[in-house]
């Protein structure tokens, strides 16, 4: 018969392996909410004291929170790689599995990309005045 030990083993790593990317997010969740507040408060400062705010600090990455070098197009293609990858591997092991498998990252990957170039020609479109708005 099994020991308790031995049954203990996959609770304890079901437990770890589904508990640390919990963590993970949890922690980035923190982090993100700490970041926020900390920049609001560095804008309330600065209202208070009567100090102009610098419009950089507005377009900076730092207060968009993105980080310089991670874009949408690069995660996309990293992603489809990482499917390509996986269905070569399967394909020359001969596992029709890891081939299937490799599809969702391909497609996750792919659609990410089609996300990069919408938002890209998004962002590139003339902006036109409103003109319907009525002054006052």
């Amino acid at each position: 018969m099994f020991s308790s030990a031995a049954l203990l083993v996959p609770i304890v790593g079901t437990i770890f392996s589904l508990g640390i990317p919990i963590v993970a997010i949890i922690g980035g969740l923190m982090y993100a909410s700490r970041r926020a507040r900390l920049q609001q408060e560095l804008l309330m400062k600065l209202a208070e004291t009567g100090q102009p705010i610098p419009p950089e600090i507005f377009n900076s990455a730092l207060f968009h929170g993105r980080r310089s070098g991670k874009s949408p197009l690069r995660g996309g293609l990293v992603v489809t790689a990482v499917g390509i990858g996986m269905m070569l591997y399967g394909w020359i092991v001969g596992e029709t599995s890891v081939l299937a498998a490799g599809l969702i990252p391909l497609l996750i990957g792919l659609a990410l990309l089609l996300a990069a170039v919408i938002e890209g020609r998004q962002s590139k479109a003339p902006v036109t005045p409103d003109t319907t708005a009525t002054r006052s």
